[in-house]
């Protein structure tokens, strides 16, 4: 694909994400979108047949974005931990139409249907893997592998409605503040597991997010 090509697709994908954001991926049609961009409806379908091809785009992208920061850490800390959510949260603001039309895009979308269930079994297992590593360097114990399930449950909940629940909740408050109440939430989930060692690192990431 020739330089000016790649430049167009990402131009449109690029601009739909702004789009979509601002407006609501439900509320932002093809038609619109070829205006702002100043180019015909057929540019844009040249690259994504349709609006459902658009936003399957932007969900992989997504994906891989979150792919690079929810990894398996053999050297993990309570602080690195916490700080990969950090970045997560940031990633969920930056796409956070995809996430704020959920339900719906599942309903609708077959192809990021179909993907979720595979990437979202690969997201508990790594976070496991994590968490398992935080037992194992005396941050964190369990009384048994169920305490470890239901942590790693309650943290992809709010992982994945945090941005609903603060567009509804916590409007009043600017996106770094959204972040910081909701991740003061993962601290508390994690903190009646923790030991000594944990709670002070829980406690010094509190005073690091003021």
């Amino acid at each position: 694909m020739s330089k000016t090509l790649i430049r167009t697709e990402e131009r449109i994908v690029a601009k739909a994400l702004e789009m979509f954001n601002e407006k609501g991926i439900e509320y932002v049609g093809m038609r619109e979108l070829a205006a702002s961009l100043g180019i015909r409806v057929s540019n844009i379908t040249y690259y994504f047949p349709t609006k459902d091809d658009l936003v399957n785009r932007l969900s992989l992208d997504f994906s891989a974005l979150n792919s690079r920061v929810i990894v398996a850490n053999s050297a993990t800390t309570m602080k690195s931990f916490l700080e990969m959510f950090h970045q997560v949260f940031l990633n969920h603001v930056t796409y956070r139409c995809l996430l704020l039309s959920f339900v719906h895009l599942m309903e609708r979308n077959k192809p990021m249907a179909l993907r979720y269930n595979t990437i979202q079994k690969k997201r508990h297992s790594t976070l496991m893997a994590n968490l398992t590593m935080l037992v194992n360097r005396n941050y964190l114990k369990f009384r048994d592998e169920g305490d470890g399930e239901i942590l790693v449950s309650s943290i992809r909940l709010i992982s994945r409605f945090w941005i609903s629940d603060a567009a509804i909740s916590l409007r009043q408050l600017n996106i770094d503040q959204q972040i910081r109440h909701y991740l003061i939430i993962l601290v508390r989930l994690l903190s009646p597991y923790a030991t000594s060692k944990g709670k002070k690192e829980l406690e010094a990431f509190v005073k690091g997010l003021t």
